[in-house]
């Protein structure tokens, strides 16, 4: 009687555990731009405005990793033609899970600064191996989960439920922008709960 009772608190235990595992990931390190849609800007401010100017106005943004594992988005150019993907492997010890992204707004005016959520996979095709991306359905706007009131730094986080079906060779990706006005996104930490 007494082994079967801990044989019961053991397996309990074991279902608690496998219930609250998380992943968490920075935005500095799963996080970056659209390096094609970024090259066609560059080279649209140098075609308008000559190198130099050009160059003086691209150092002067900011976007990229920053400090405390942050990755800040604010560009100062063609911001409706940019872009950036946050990108975090799944396994096949995923099945249904709930995402949390953590980031940080500031002056955001202007509308459609939001993300879109896809799962990219993996697929064998005929004895070769091909990536495919499946819609989520899910995604949402920066300025919805911000006081549009207020104009300073506002720590943000939106959650939401997916499900990698326990498949193999997955990845999460974020597609995301900042307004096509003003204001900066900054992406801090993406957790998975399992």
């Amino acid at each position: 009687m007494l082994k079967m009772k801990k044989m019961a608190v053991a397996i309990a235990l074991a279902s608690v555990t496998s219930i609250t595992q998380a992943a968490v990931f920075d935005g500095s390190t799963q996080c970056s731009e659209d390096a094609g849609f970024k090259s066609n800007a560059v080279n649209n401010l140098i075609a308008s405005l000559g190198d130099l100017p050009a160059l003086k106005q691209l150092a002067l943004e900011q976007t990229g990793p920053i400090e405390n594992g942050y990755f800040i988005f604010d560009p100062q150019f063609s911001r409706s033609d940019r872009y950036f993907n946050c990108n975090v492997p799944l396994s096949n010890t995923i099945g249904q899970f709930e995402l949390t992204i953590h980031g940080i707004t500031e002056g955001l005016t202007g509308t459609n600064a939001g993300c879109s959520i896809s799962r990219v996979r993996k697929i064998s095709d005929g004895g070769k191996d091909k990536w495919f991306k499946f819609s989520t359905g899910k995604g949402f706007d920066w300025a919805d989960i911000s006081d549009s009131s207020n104009s300073a730094k506002q720590f943000v986080s939106y959650t939401t439920t997916l499900d990698n079906n326990f498949e193999s060779d997955a990845v999460l990706t974020l597609k995301c922008r900042t307004t096509w006005k003003s204001g900066s996104i900054a992406v801090g930490q993406i957790e998975i709960n399992n």
